[in-house]
């Protein structure tokens, strides 16, 4: 109820609040298809949906959305976080979006965690060390070439970012759209600065006021730093950065658990030693801190994850179940604290143009100390109800166009009869999905077969070919004897074990057949003696019946062959009585 509602006052009113649903329907119908949660989510007013290809939860892997992602230079992902940059001098890091986001009206939300080298950090310049979120209209993923970066004759990844033309933070000087910086100088800043591409920016310009950036000196480097970039469909940017100290904030609080996500029907407290109580009881659990704005919380030996996402609301992320419980400050959902924010820059509307855009994430450690940036989350929100937001024609194929008109088609549902249409159409378009994803399924099951009767017989050729390998002396150029005759021996040792083993069961079982007979000749009890008497006489009755009734049989069989002679001879007397009378 309350997502419908808010559904109508972003759309104006109620029959315009029914089409968007519709519409919301068909867009929130495109990344569920993925399997990502595609319930409409709140922000800035309006009803939106997280865009798939964009957006991550801790890691990354060739098994979800990781190649949809340019990783580069020192920026990897890791079993737990996406490491952007390690904490090693004089190291870059490059991670860029390969697909656009295609709606101008989204928000960017990402979680990094960032230290530097401490009592080691360097005193006095270079402070060339920084962390930038770019936002461009253009594709630094389709023009970036790292083997022309790695093939520099010296190996030196500085020399070749020079050679490719990647000298501002690893993108271009004179790149398009927005960088956001994050620096470790004298003072610990954010900045922003938009650049139209007619200009050619160095690495100072990036954080000077004096170049047209805006800058906020705020302590961005904690264990989760909370940056948000709001585009408006008018073409205006919006930064803001949250900086919680869970611990401080934690440490003696009481919190509502509210397992629907609304409503709190416990309360816990978090102690300072660590502990945790439920609804004023006694301690039964303990707390942690996790990197990335969130704490552990063991409580009846179950472990759960929490991920801060303000002051007063907090997200159990490892759940099993729909929808996923939060945890409210003081038990009552206030929603979102805008002091939690603190804005870094506003830029103006008409400056986003309208087109695609592309994001990525850059850094340099530092040439003199070094810092250590890890992202631990990235989310891409759409509120745009008439587009995608984001290219999934991997998953629609054949059928994006028409999921594209259904959602441009949405100003038409203006009565009963028409939206049940377009309901008709989304069920049918799903069914057609659900349809190809099934046979894909069964198509991958047959793949998987094949592959492992092909792993199978890979793997006993590998066997041969390392046999053969350790035989062969590239020395020589000849096959070793030594070790043919190695391979002979460890047969033969093979085959003599095997003969051993052979041989002592055979053994056992001589013997048990030889005790066996030696106990039967000598060892019967009278029981059995009288069993086998018994036995014997049964069996000389049974032999005796028998005879007595064979005997019986031959008499019967004699009785029955004089009755028939005896009435073949009246027959035949009779016969020659009827020819004496000439009767025949």
């Amino acid at each position: 109820m309350a997502r419908g509602g808010h559904v109508q006052r972003a759309a104006g009113g109620g029959g315009a609040a029914s089409t968007t649903a519709l519409a919301l329907l068909a867009a929130c119908a495109l990344p569920a298809l993925r399997g990502v949660a595609a319930a409409p989510r709140k922000g800035a007013g309006k009803a939106g949906w997280r865009l798939s290809h964009h957006s991550f939860e801790r890691t990354l892997s060739y098994d979800d959305t990781f190649g949809d992602w340019l990783a580069s230079a020192g920026s990897i992902p890791l079993r737990d976080r996406l490491q952007i940059v390690p904490p090693v001098p004089d190291r870059y890091g490059f991670f860029w979006s390969k697909k656009p986001v295609t709606t101008r009206d989204f928000e960017v939300t990402f979680t990094v965690s960032a230290s530097d080298n401490g009592p080691g950090k360097a005193k006095s310049a270079p402070f060339d060390n920084a962390f930038a979120f770019w936002l461009s209209p253009d594709s630094l993923a389709a023009q970036y070439n790292e083997q022309a970066v790695v093939s520099v004759p010296s190996k030196d990844w500085d020399e070749g970012l020079k050679k490719v033309g990647l000298t501002l933070l690893s993108n271009t000087p004179n790149f398009r759209g927005l960088a956001m910086t994050f620096s470790d100088a004298a003072t610990q800043t954010v900045s922003a600065l938009w650049n139209d591409g007619a200009k050619t920016r160095v690495f100072g310009d990036l954080t000077s006021t004096a170049s047209g950036a805006q800058s906020k000196e705020l302590k961005w480097m904690t264990a989760g730093t909370q940056v948000k970039v709001r585009v408006t469909p008018d073409g205006a940017v919006k930064g803001s950065v949250m900086t919680l100290d869970v611990y401080k904030h934690i440490v003696g609080s009481l919190w509502g658990f509210a397992e629907d996500g609304v409503t709190s029907k416990n309360m816990i407290s978090f102690q300072a030693d660590g502990q945790v109580a439920w609804d004023d009881g006694p301690a039964q659990g303990s707390w942690y801190l996790l990197s990335g704005n969130k704490m552990g919380v063991n409580i009846n030996n179950q472990t759960y994850v929490i991920r801060f996402e303000g002051s007063n609301r907090a997200v159990v992320e490892n759940w099993q179940a729909e929808p996923q419980p939060v945890l409210l400050y003081g038990g009552q959902d206030t929603g979102v604290h805008e002091e939690d924010w603190q804005v870094v820059f506003t830029l103006p509307p008409g400056t986003f143009p309208v087109g695609e855009a592309y994001m990525g994430f850059s850094a340099y450690t530092g040439s003199k100390s070094y810092i250590e940036v890890n992202m631990h989350r990235l989310e891409t929100m759409n509120f745009d109800a008439n587009v995608a937001g984001e290219d999934d024609s991997d998953v629609l194929e054949a059928q994006g166009v028409e999921w594209l008109e259904v959602l441009e088609n949405e100003k038409k549902y203006v009565d009963q009869a028409s939206q049940a249409e377009a309901v008709l159409r989304l069920t049918q378009l799903l069914s057609t999905h659900v349809e190809r994803c099934d046979k894909d399924g069964d198509k991958l099951k047959e793949n998987l077969i094949k592959m492992e009767e092909r792993l199978d017989t890979l793997g006993s050729d590998m066997s041969t070919h390392l046999a053969a390998v350790k035989a062969y002396s590239f020395e020589s150029q000849q096959f070793e004897p030594e070790v043919l005759k190695g391979h002979i021996i460890g047969i033969k040792a093979i085959f003599v074990k095997s003969k051993g083993i052979h041989d002592e069961k055979v053994g056992r079982v001589q013997k048990a057949a030889k005790d066996l007979k030696t106990k039967g000749g000598t060892q019967l009890t009278e029981s059995s003696k009288r069993k086998v008497i018994s036995v014997q006489e049964q069996s000389k009755a049974v032999e005796d019946f028998a005879a007595a009734g064979s005997s019986q049989t031959n008499m019967l069989l004699l009785i029955v062959c004089a009755a028939v002679a005896g009435l073949g001879f009246l027959f035949l007397n009779r016969m020659r009585y009827y020819e004496k009378k000439h009767y025949i």
